[in-house]
């Protein structure tokens, strides 16, 4: 996504980082990549737009923030509780936005949700409203 970044940028609002509440990631490598946050009250999704390094060498992820339809919103609740039901509790945020150390569950458990997690349809959000964007 990072041709987007330009376009966050100088398009959408900047959200300051104690804005928004994650509750959990979906994707993660070296830290969260998409999941679900609270911002105004309102859940969102959050889908990493660009990592980079600044001038100093200070590392950054950049993320967009993305309003979801009430079905979306049931969809990826739905998908996240099989998969804490099956897989784990680990990909949860508490009120401190720690990691909560959920447990993962037996590994002969995962395909009760992975079977099913490979039938379902990619989920493609690029063309929900941005709401704006936020760094870590």
């Amino acid at each position: 996504m990072t041709v987007f970044e330009p376009l966050i940028c100088d398009t959408y609002p900047r959200i300051s980082r104690s804005d928004v509440k994650l509750l959990w990631h979906s994707g993660f490598w070296d830290g969260p990549l998409s999941g679900m946050l609270v911002f105004n009250g309102e859940r969102c999704w959050f889908g990493l737009v660009v990592e980079n390094e600044d001038d100093d060498y200070t590392w950054y992820r950049r993320f967009a923030v993305l309003r979801l339809t009430l079905y979306e919103i049931a969809e990826e609740q739905h998908w996240h509780d099989l998969f804490r039901l099956h897989v784990g509790t680990h990909t949860d945020y508490g009120p401190d936005e720690r990691r909560t150390g959920g447990a993962v569950l037996p590994k002969e458990q995962h395909h009760n949700f992975y079977d099913q997690y490979q039938q379902r349809p990619k989920q493609d959000y690029s063309r929900n409203p941005i709401l704006g964007w936020f760094e870590t």
